[in-house]
């Protein structure tokens, strides 16, 4: 006897500076695969992808199907950005752990934006922050991380995120971040 699934879709923003590994974290998780470095070019306002997680919980099976946004992080582009997060029913907020600024551009623009737009205090509602995910990319340049650790985790908590450490190059962690997405998405 086969099990029914019940299918869920998502909106999810993927956001953050450019540079940042958002593209390359997309393609090692649609494709299973890290991109080439020379091939791959920066996006221009936006691109779309899919991803589809099978989530299993007590009332049953899922697929998630998550509709990923991936914006570019040219700040000549966040104006236009700001009408498609319309919709959203969560995100990554996506920063480079050898890049500080990536970091506080994600505390003084993207987070603040995204509140603004959906019209929400993160840190006043975790039921909808349990929907967005802060990811340090680029695990694999331990040796040249830059940002004080204390420091995210404090930022993580005020604003109810889960924080997950990744490596789009290695692919550590990329799975477990979209199934960690998947699964708080349809939690009841």
């Amino acid at each position: 006897m086969s099990q029914k699934y019940t299918k869920k879709i998502f909106k999810i923003l993927v956001m953050g500076d450019t540079g940042v590994g958002k593209t390359s974290l997309i393609y090692r998780t649609v494709t299973g695969e890290f991109p080439d470095p020379t091939t791959l070019k920066s996006t221009i306002g936006a691109a779309f992808f899919v991803k589809r997680v099978n989530v299993e919980l007590e009332n049953g099976l899922f697929e998630v199907v998550l509709q990923l946004w991936d914006f570019a992080g040219q700040e000549q582009f966040r104006q236009l950005m700001l009408r498609l997060f319309k919709g959203a029913s969560g995100g990554l907020f996506v920063f480079d752990l050898t890049e500080p600024i990536s970091f506080d551009d994600l505390k003084k623009f993207w987070v603040p934006a995204v509140e603004k737009e959906l019209k929400v205090d993160f840190g006043k509602r975790p039921d909808v922050a349990r929907n967005f995910v802060l990811v340090g990319n680029k695990a694999d340049l331990i040796r040249e991380r830059a940002i004080n650790y204390d420091e995210i985790k404090t930022f993580a908590q005020e604003k109810n995120f889960k924080y997950i450490i990744v490596s789009s190059k290695t692919g550590q962690n990329v799975e477990r971040l979209f199934e960690v997405l998947a699964k708080q998405l349809i939690m009841p």
